[in-house]
């Protein structure tokens, strides 16, 4: 080798780290044009997708998934991006969680479930229509209950319309001093129909709203950091447009908090007609929140999060009755109603906001974080199937990988199925949980390898294919229905079971990788 060609390898060796640090946001896609509902689920190009779970499968626990998938919460365990907690909500009466063990495989580029459990709702007399929720910064789940029952749980509250805190690593309700013996709902933060709540980084504020046609927006501040037990609560009074404050109401007692919607309105509490969901920028700290029936995302300022005081700059961001946008998509540019039933919303860490609609198409649009009505930036980069709604967004921490529901589609979209990120087919005829991510990581291009290996969990409905072997351990639950296909060879190994009411078949055939 001459000088010259060592010259040649050390700049190799230089110019290759720069590649390797050179990856795609997630939000770095092309939109969808405004296309019409279909039985499969549409997502931008540069997107695939996962099943992790779906409705009525049976958890490693022996128990069973509630319907209605909602908020898909990722707990990271040690603020890992491939390893952690995932919580699914059931929004149904009577409601519940499962919380999942999943770990995510850097060969097969796959999420793995290696263990599924239901949250035990006794201690508090049991939960209902959990919907959405959220995360806090010490990493518990809070879920949140979309249905109020007036009826005394025996303890001097009313029995459904709380928040509720629970510990991902033990699967338990968060117990605090007084209220009931076993565990507690934060009765602190109010009683109504709870969508969501979001948890400021100073560990004490809290943000929530009541999803109801009266439905008011409210400021908890705890006493003390990482503890939602007691604190002030806040009603926010004032316009849509402007400045406005917070009025505080009392909840000190059983009888105090079981009567926050009678004080709100007793106060002069702003109503706003459904407040589905309330986030917080990470980049410039404003709240936003979305209001269902009046189409339109706000957002506002708050002056003081740690006491009552003012708002400021309360104004409308994104949507807004008959409010139309230019979409650029990959065949020109359309002019797109933004429609109706503004649900969750999440960001990701630039600032961009993703909306997930429940009514008319059911979009999940991208919001820019430089966007305003004067100059918008929009994107719709997905489109739920026929009859459905998407849920309750979060992300790793590195804002790879977006973990989310569709919940109720037809049983009728069984018509055709969806490849997913590993090459196996799925029907979106069901509520199921899944994973959302830029196909370089997720999968292997839905291309069928030559060996597949499914561990002891329930694996939902769908065909699985392999260009050789299957080789399978799992169980099918009532109700699911599941095909194997291989063009050597399945192989059901010990602890391989269906359950009564399931449906397997196993073929030896080739892949079938038309989508």
């Amino acid at each position: 080798m001459n000088r010259y060609d060592r010259n040649f390898f050390a700049i190799i060796i230089y110019i290759l780290p720069l590649v390797c640090f050179s990856q795609l946001h997630i939000s770095n896609v092309v939109s969808l044009d405004a296309l019409p509902k279909t039985s499969k689920f549409q997502i931008a190009d540069e997107y695939a997708f996962q099943y992790i779970i779906e409705e009525g499968v049976k958890l490693t626990d022996g128990s069973y998934l509630g319907t209605k998938n909602d908020f898909a919460g990722y707990i990271p365990i040690g603020g890992s991006n491939s390893n952690g907690y995932l919580c699914v909500n059931s929004e149904n009466n009577p409601g519940g969680v499962a919380i999942l063990d999943i770990q995510f495989d850097p060969t097969s580029k796959y999420w793995d479930t290696t263990n599924s459990v239901a949250v035990d709702f006794s201690v508090v007399a049991g939960t209902g229509r959990n919907c959405s929720g959220g995360i806090t910064p010490w990493n518990t789940l809070i879920t949140s209950e979309e249905i109020v029952d007036l009826d005394d749980n025996g303890f001097g509250y009313n029995t459904l319309g709380w928040s509720i805190e629970i510990d991902p690593a033990t699967a338990q309700v968060m117990n605090y001093s007084g209220g009931m013996p076993n565990g507690d709902k934060l009765w602190a933060l109010g009683n109504f129909q709870h969508e969501n709540a979001v948890v400021h980084s100073n560990q004490r504020t809290v943000y929530q709203g009541v999803d109801s046609s009266v439905g008011y927006l409210y400021k908890f501040v705890a006493n003390q950091p990482g503890d939602l037990s007691s604190g002030d609560l806040y009603v926010y009074v004032g316009p849509k447009v402007g400045n406005g404050q917070w009025v505080q109401i009392n909840n000190n007692t059983p009888a105090e908090q079981n009567s926050t919607l009678a004080q709100s309105a007793a106060v002069g509490g702003t109503v706003f007609a459904g407040i589905e969901d309330v986030e917080l920028n990470p980049i410039n700290g404003e709240i936003y929140f979305a209001v269902k029936n009046e189409d339109v995302v706000y957002k506002f300022t708050d002056d003081n999060p740690l006491g009552g005081g003012t708002t400021s700059n309360f104004n409308a961001y994104v949507g807004g009755v008959g409010t139309s946008y230019n979409i650029t998509h990959s065949l020109g540019t359309s002019i797109v109603p933004w429609g109706k039933g503004n649900d969750n919303l999440a960001f990701d860490d630039l600032g961009n906001l993703y909306v997930q609609q429940d009514g008319g198409e059911e979009y999940i649009w991208l919001i820019g974080n430089n966007h305003t009505q004067a100059n918008p930036l929009v994107k719709i980069i997905a489109i739920s199937p026929l009859g459905s709604e998407p849920t309750g967004i979060t992300f790793t921490p590195d804002f790879k990988y977006m973990f989310m529901s569709v919940q109720h589609p037809f049983s009728t979209n069984d018509v055709s199925s969806q490849l997913d990120a590993n090459g196996d087919r799925h029907y979106f005829d069901r509520s199921v949980t899944l994973v959302l991510a830029r196909k370089e990581n997720l999968g292997n291009g839905s291309s069928c390898t030559n060996i597949k290996n499914y561990g002891t969990s329930a694996v939902s409905s769908g065909i699985y294919q392999a260009n050789h072997t299957i080789n399978s351990q799992n169980f099918v639950s009532q109700n699911s229905s599941v095909t194997m296909q291989a063009n050597q060879l399945i192989r059901l190994d010990n602890g391989f079971e269906v359950e009564l009411g399931g449906d397997f078949c196993a073929q030896i055939q080739p892949c079938d990788l038309s989508n």
